[in-house]
């Protein structure tokens, strides 16, 4: 039964019930609760269905107004107020009435359509974006004083107060004679005078039969007219306004004028006149909304449009505009547009149309002359203009005329910034027969020396390159793309994405404190995205999503958008897509859109997907050398130069060679063919002073390699792309890096050491040792032996962890039970070799006569190398498995037995024939100790004697001896970090 219940409520019976109850309720409900509370105010609903009657008691009206009511202002306003290019996002229904008569608004009428599409950019009628907030009622608040050439009328309130003989406010209506009535006072005339004139009127006869009176008048409400509104307005019909509306506030009654309709050739007729509006007097500011108020009986006609013209370009207010006649001036044209946007220089181009309906065009229009309706002005730079671009100080647009050349341009020493890049630079130039652009490379260097020069044309671009945007071509992105590879930027990007990701699915807030900036930068990226896409579902058509992306590339920015450039036909920033290796997608991987911007990756990484990366085999030797020598990724960000210009970094790299060796900022360098070699050691800041100058080496691109060329040879030649030159570094006679020699000697702390230098020389050079040095105790370590060390340490961590399963596997019986009890310990010596930092010590003699005795054990010292010798000791230590591990003071004749027994002798599970003594050197060697000996090998004073563990519990291992050799190990690398501690 329940199941039943439910599903008939769940159907239409759910629908009847609610409209039952919504009726119930509004029956019920008194009068004056009648009131919708909105975010914006109460509306009284009585007042809303009266003004539902002016317009018609129909259902779809009805709707409509009210859904424009809970949005605050008419859906047309929100349209019209919107600024060009952008859309309005509209979370209703789509089925809504509401929603479709916003749509239409917002839809762009025919004469936009037919503008737009013979301009190629998006055009909209100026001026029907004009917006007045929609009156609900037909009595509204007055706020303000009301001027002294407000004309009264019948039904106007006024409130009069006198002070002085007599005392009172009276507040009064102007009667249907048109007049006021006081008290003890004739009556004033009021209706069709001016409030000022009334006023002193007033005044004039207060005074005259009060003594000492004064008096003071005030509009307390105004009366009510009516307007009929017609012609080409969204809504015409007769509305109820108030005496002080104007012409504005009836047309936003009307939802406003159609864009079919003029805004020129507004007529108002009051009675037997005929008042003539151009409301361009209003939106241009040369005329005042008071000089258009209404009376009562008024009827405004809005005609059809009238005969209009588009301005476009480099103007104020780019649109289109209606003229009063057929024809007009240019100046007047561009003067509704708000005139050029630049005082002079301006380009002025025609587009009109011929007898049979097609665009001609006509060049260089002057001021003088006239413009046609449908004709299309357009503003842009002259054509005989070029633009500097990159590192200048000033880019821009020039003029032919002053700069004819490239070297006319560069005569200025303050043309180029700081730093530029001057043995090659790019000149973006147009074929001029088959308007194909193609890049020119040109070295700057020679054209400033006078030897090289070349003549600019109209629509070039000069590239002048910065030190940082070469310095790009080494970077890791550009390598890894190079490669194959997905940059590192990207891949960073795609992991702070992923990581987002992943917050907000467990419910995180917010980002972590590091990434905060990073993620609010990236929001505010998303977000102009959003504001830069086309809306979707808001009523647009197909034509309405073109033009706005026809427009955004007309309008963007060159670092956006370039002309014949490859570009993504949206306008958008060009987002690299990263991968990431996802195992919940079929596929294996899911690919991620990055915030990395940079068009010249994205043109790079087509090149090397369809494998040319033999064109760029110079370029890459940068990469391959980084990724041997460092762990330091080099990620800069993308230079805006390739942004702008997507093949420009494809096209550099082509042409790049290879700086190697003692230069200070070695890498790839981009050259002109046949540029000085001199000019390119400029540019790469030198040789530095190790360089050895009669070792360099230079390799051309057909593998022709010179060698033992002096640095004078090298500046002498010239260098072509694909070349490769290594400037060797001189022998060094002096080691990189230092030793450390601490403890007891005379003279401890840190010593520089030649090639060859030996620890003998080493300890002259301290003044000898101390009287309370101990030598045989000396501990000297190798960074070369820590690092082995640790390696072992952590490969036979990783061999015991991948033998204990099979071993568990296999054991059974007593085995299985010892391999149980002895789980934990491995796993602690497991923990224990990952954890202990290895010391790299390595048994040396350091007795400065022992070592003149012997020169064998004389052996060449390394940078990194550390000598501690430390004091005399006079204690032996014991550890491992006795009963109280420490250190004993030492006693000369003692052996091994005697210091053990002082440690409280061995437990239960020690291994006694194990036991192994490690010296002060760092030597070990057993002791042989038994049940009938008590070791025969001495113990010098510093000693550590040993007793390991008994190997029984770990007999299922096969590496049990293994183990035993790690503990021993870890003991001789715990007695030295002791002594190195120590000291």
């Amino acid at each position: 039964m329940r199941r039943v219940f439910k599903g008939a409520v769940s159907g239409r019976h759910l629908q009847v019930g609610l409209a039952c109850a919504a009726l119930l309720v509004s029956a019920v409900m008194p009068a004056a609760a009648q009131t919708i509370e909105l975010p914006d105010g109460a509306i009284d609903l009585r007042n809303l269905q009266s003004q539902f009657g002016q317009r018609g008691n129909t259902p779809q009206n009805a709707s409509s107004q009210l859904d424009r009511s809970r949005t605050g202002v008419g859906g047309v306003d929100n349209y019209l107020n919107m600024p060009s290019g952008q859309t309005q996002f509209d979370a209703r229904d789509p089925m809504d009435p509401a929603f479709a008569e916003n749509a239409e608004m917002r839809r762009p009428s025919p004469l936009e359509r037919q503008y737009s599409q013979r301009a190629g950019k998006r055009l909209e009628q100026f001026g029907y974006d004009l917006r007045n907030e929609r009156r609900l009622t037909s009595t509204a608040l007055l706020n303000g004083s009301v001027p002294d050439d407000y004309v009264l009328g019948i039904g106007d309130e006024l409130v009069v107060t006198l002070r002085g003989q007599v005392n009172s406010t009276t507040s009064v209506r102007v009667d249907r004679e048109g007049r006021i009535v006081l008290p003890n006072m004739v009556p004033v005339a009021a209706a069709g005078r001016r409030f000022g004139e009334f006023r002193e009127d007033l005044t004039a006869q207060a005074q005259s039969a009060f003594i000492q009176t004064n008096v003071f008048v005030s509009v307390g409400s105004v009366r009510s007219i009516g307007v009929l509104v017609t012609g080409e307005v969204r809504a015409p019909g007769r509305y109820t306004l108030t005496s002080f509306s104007s012409l504005v506030d009836a047309l936003s009654q009307a939802d406003g004028i159609q864009k079919s309709g003029s805004l020129r050739a507004l007529k108002i007729l009051r009675g037997n006149t005929t008042i003539a509006v151009d409301l361009y007097d209003v939106l241009l500011g040369s005329r005042t909304l008071n000089d258009l108020r209404l009376q009562d009986g008024d009827q405004i006609v809005v005609p059809a449009i009238g005969e209009t013209v588009a301005v476009q370009g480099d103007v104020v207010r780019p649109g289109i505009y209606e003229l009063k006649s057929n024809e007009a001036g240019l100046s007047a044209v561009l003067e509704l547009a708000g005139g050029p946007q630049r005082a002079r220089g301006n380009r002025i181009d025609v587009l009109r149309l011929d007898k049979s309906g097609r665009n001609q065009v006509i060049r260089n229009a002057t001021g003088g002359a006239k413009v046609v309706a449908g004709d299309i002005v357009s503003v842009d730079l002259p054509r005989d203009a070029f633009a500097l671009e990159g590192a200048a100080e000033m880019p821009g647009g020039r003029g032919l005329a002053e700069a004819k050349t490239l070297r006319d341009v560069l005569s200025d020493p303050y043309v180029l910034s700081a730093n530029p890049y001057l043995p090659l630079a790019v000149i973006d130039t147009e074929d001029p027969v088959t308007r194909q652009r193609r890049y020119v490379p040109i070295d700057l260097q020679r054209v400033l020396d006078g030897s090289m020069n070349m003549t600019l044309r109209e629509r070039d671009r000069v590239i002048v390159l910065s030190q940082a945007d070469i310095r790009y071509l080494g970077s890791a992105d550009v390598q890894a793309v190079l490669r194959g590879e997905q940059p590192p930027s990207v891949k960073l990007a795609v992991d702070r994405t992923i990581t987002g990701e992943k917050l907000a699915m467990a419910g995180a807030a917010s980002f972590p404190a590091e990434d905060a900036a990073t993620s609010q930068s990236s929001q505010q990226r998303s977000q102009a995205r959003r504001t830069r896409e086309p809306a979707a579902g808001t009523g647009f058509d197909a034509y309405e999503a073109y033009q706005q992306d026809r427009d955004r590339q007309q309008y963007a920015p060159r670092d956006e958008i370039q002309d014949g450039r490859e570009s993504d036909g949206t306008g958008r920033p060009r987002r690299l897509i990263g991968t990431y290796q996802d195992p919940t997608n079929p596929a294996g991987v899911r690919l991620v859109e990055s915030d990395v911007e940079c068009g010249g990756l994205q043109t790079l990484a087509s090149l090397a997907s369809e494998g040319l990366q033999q064109r760029y085999s110079v370029a890459m030797r940068t990469g391959s050398r980084q990724l041997v020598d460092t762990s330091v990724i080099d990620i800069r960000s993308c230079p805006r130069i390739f942004h702008r210009h997507p093949d420009l970094l494809p096209f550099l790299l082509e042409y790049a060679i290879s700086i190697e060796g003692e230069v200070r900022f070695p890498g790839v360098y981009p050259v002109v063919p046949g540029v000085k070699a001199d000019t390119v050691l400029k540019a790469v800041g030198g040789v530095t002073l190790d360089a050895d100058s009669d070792a360099v080496e230079m390799t051309n691109v057909q593998g022709e390699r010179t060698a033992d060329m002096s640095l004078r040879q090298l500046n002498q030649s010239t260098l072509n792309p694909g070349d490769v030159v290594r400037i060797a570094a001189r022998v060094a006679k002096r080691e990189v890096g230092v030793v450390k020699v601490a403890g007891e000697v005379m003279r401890p702390g840190r010593y520089d050491i030649k090639r060859g230098e030996r620890l003998s020389d080493l300890l002259r050079r301290v003044d000898g040792l101390t009287a309370e040095a101990f030598p045989y105790g000396a501990v000297f370590t190798r960074e070369r032996v820590r690092q082995a060390e640790e390696a072992g340490f952590r490969r036979a961590a990783l061999e015991l962890e991948q033998s204990i399963p099979s071993v568990m596997a296999s054991a059974s019986g007593q085995e299985a039970e010892q391999a149980r009890q002895a789980l934990p310990f491995l796993q602690g010596l497991i923990a224990s070799l990952k954890a202990t930092k290895a010391v790299g010590r390595v048994v040396v003699e350091v007795d400065p006569t022992v070592l003149a005795a012997r020169p064998e054990l004389d052996f060449v010292l390394e940078p990194g190398d550390e000598l501690i010798i430390p004091k005399r000791p006079s204690h032996v230590t014991v550890s491992g498995e006795v009963l109280n591990a420490g250190s004993v003071m030492f006693k000369s004749g003692k052996s091994a037995r005697d210091y053990i027994k002082m440690a409280g002798g061995v437990t239960s599970a020690a291994e006694e024939s194990d036991a192994f003594v490690i010296y002060p050197n760092g030597e070990s060697e057993p002791l042989s100790l038994g049940r009938f000996s008590d070791g025969s090998v001495p113990i010098p004073p510093g000693a550590t004697i040993v007793v390991p563990r008994d190997p029984q519990p770990f007999n299922f291992l096969t590496m049990t001896r293994t183990v035993v050799g790690l503990l021993s190990d870890l003991a001789l690398s715990a007695a030295s970090l002791a002594v190195i501690s120590r000291n």
